[in-house]
């Protein structure tokens, strides 16, 4: 191998090196930047110190700024001068008082008030706890094991009438359907044994009775009433307070305001339906009071309308005191199986409907269906008594008892339009 081959070879072979920095030609740029800096400004300010002078000659510019005074055009009553010749100052200008301490003294005043209204209710409240009973109901039922067990159902109840002999508590009969035992417990503790007098399963409206003779005089004594009548109207945006199992469980209590009222057909008449903000659930149950301590409406979550928020309705106690005096007294209510829908005159004539009662459906197995009453059918005249509105188809069936027979017109439509029909009906209990 030659010495050419023996080198070593490299591909690349040059170096970098670094531009060498000259101190001197920088500071000479520095010095050079300073010095023009100050011939510029220098220029400047002499050039404004020319035209400044004549620019405020030209454009007219003030010394101080311009003042805008706002001239009020004087009036008698603004301007008035004393026996000393010295001018009054009108009211406006009087000094103004602490905004601040007023609205302060509003905010107290409002609490004050809230607190004075949630206390009223909370009286009233308190008042009724003395005419309510804790209701507990037994069935015996069996298990997949045929184990038999007893399910225990819990609600409340109102003490709605004491005579000489009886003690009648008006609760809902959803809670006691079935029930082979029932026991009422009163605001003393005492525990007594009740048994279902009569039970409506429309309004799902019950009576109990408990014998006098069995519960203690002292109890007795203790138990106060509520006032049930001269109810004859709620409205709408009216504070009302809801006892007994309001809020699913006994001994329970709540507070809101009427919402809605409306009215809502059902089996053989017409109920007052009161909505409220109250939440609710299935298992509710209670009545509603008024500020006054007077009982206007009984909880009913079956009336409730459908897709509903989950809030506490109520059945107006003036469209209902006829069937609770019923029920009190033993005897059945009347029972046809008609839901129906009053048809007024301005609408028989809007719609070519004929007046009476519109039909919109006809309960299985009733009185009704048996007599030949068809969904759509118009009732006209009930024994020759001519019925134009639920109310009135309410009043005339009070008249008649389980197992009278009822002469019924209805107007039916045809092809050729609407004919008479006649048929009878055997009135049942409900």
């Amino acid at each position: 191998m030659g010495e050419d081959e023996k080198r070593e070879f490299h591909f690349i072979n040059e170096q970098i090196k670094k531009k060498p920095f000259y101190r001197h030609k920088w500071f000479i740029r520095g010095v050079a930047g300073i010095v023009l800096a100050l011939i510029f400004g220098t220029a400047a300010g002499v050039m404004f110190a020319i035209v400044q002078p004549w620019a405020s000659n030209q454009f007219g510019r003030p010394d101080e700024p311009t003042q805008i005074v706002m001239v009020q055009e004087e009036t008698p009553d603004q301007e008035q001068k004393t026996e000393s010749g010295q001018t009054e100052q009108p009211a406006d200008n009087q000094p103004e008082t602490n905004t601040g301490e007023n609205e302060e003294n509003k905010e107290t005043d409002a609490v004050g008030e809230y607190r004075d209204h949630y206390g009223q209710m909370k009286n009233v409240a308190d008042a009724a706890e003395n005419s309510l009973v804790k209701i507990k109901s037994y069935v015996a039922k069996m298990d997949w094991f045929s184990e038999s067990y007893e399910n225990v159902t819990e609600t409340s109840g109102l003490v709605f009438r004491i005579d000489s002999n009886w003690l009648y508590i008006l609760t809902s009969s959803h809670f006691i359907r079935s029930a082979q035992q029932i026991t009422v417990t009163f605001p003393s503790g005492e525990v007594a044994d009740a048994s279902v007098r009569r039970q409506d399963s429309v309004t799902e409206l019950a009576i109990l009775e408990i014998p006098v003779k069995s519960i203690k005089q002292s109890t007795i004594q203790s138990i106060s009433s509520i006032s049930i009548k001269g109810i004859s109207s709620v409205e709408k945006g009216e504070p009302v307070i809801a006892v007994g199992s309001p809020m699913g469980y006994t001994d329970s209590i709540n507070y809101g305001m009427i919402t809605s009222i409306t009215e809502r057909e059902d089996v053989d008449g017409e109920y007052k339906v009161i909505a409220t903000d109250m939440a609710a659930s299935d298992t509710s149950y209670g009545f509603l009071l008024n500020l006054d301590g007077n009982m206007v409406g009984i909880v009913a979550q079956k009336f409730k309308q459908t897709g509903a928020a989950d809030t506490l309705v109520a059945l107006g106690i003036s469209d209902i005191s006829y069937l609770l005096e019923t029920l009190a007294a033993g005897r059945p209510l009347s029972y046809t199986g008609v839901i129906g829908k009053s048809v007024s005159v301005d609408v028989a004539e809007h719609f070519s409907v004929p007046y009476g009662i519109y039909v919109k459906k006809v309960d299985a197995d009733s009185p009704a269906m048996y007599a030949g009453i068809q969904t759509a059918d118009v009732i006209t005249e009930i024994n020759g008594e001519s019925v134009g509105s639920m109310s009135e188809y309410e009043d005339i069936l009070r008249k008649y008892q389980e197992g009278d027979t009822l002469k019924i017109k209805v107007r039916r439509k045809s092809i050729d339009g609407y004919a008479d029909v006649e048929m009878k009906l055997v009135m049942g209990a409900r």
